[in-house]
């Protein structure tokens, strides 16, 4: 069977659904895979520190330093922790400054798989765009969105609102 003929069988790829980014499921992680691969894909944690050796040494520059201070997240995936690409510029790994900007807008109590559901999930604000494909294109856009969040409860995917809730307890 051609590629053709089998797609015709296959149902026509949506983009993530609000459902599928709430909860670490299969079906999420998958979404997320497909709503970042034009933006650069995902990459195991592993892959993306040798790759950050080789093209920047030095430990200032490693992931978990970068990981540890929120320059840079990733979501958890049966024990792998996974990073998407658009954080880094592809030439040489340096950061993506307005990934960052947008990044360091959002809460900080949410978890890695909250914000990249954030990232890749449509936006009306937006017009029904996701914020990591309107990143070059609309940054401030996409910064005004990040901004909301603080104060409105309009994305607020499980696991940020169960963070929410435990520290309200503490």
């Amino acid at each position: 069977m051609s590629r053709a003929s089998v797609s015709a069988f296959l149902p026509a790829y949506a983009g993530p659904q609000a459902a599928d980014l709430e909860v670490p499921s299969g079906r999420g992680f998958i979404a997320l895979l497909e709503a970042f691969r034009a933006t650069g894909g995902t990459a195991p944690a592993e892959i993306v520190a040798r790759l950050l050796e080789e093209h920047q040494p030095g430990p200032a520059t490693s992931l978990a330093q970068r990981i540890y201070t929120g320059q840079v997240f990733g979501f958890e995936w049966r024990a792998s922790l996974w990073i998407p690409m658009f954080q880094f510029q592809a030439n040489d790994l340096a950061l993506n400054a307005a990934a960052q900007a947008v990044r360091a807008e959002l809460p900080t109590v949410w978890s890695g798989w909250a914000l990249a559901a954030w990232f890749a999930a449509a936006h009306a604000q937006l017009e029904g765009h996701s914020p990591v494909d309107m990143l070059r294109s609309d940054l401030d856009a996409v910064l005004q969105v990040a901004r909301a969040q603080e104060t409105a409860d309009e994305f607020v995917p499980y696991h940020a609102r169960r963070a929410v809730g435990l520290g309200q307890h503490a």
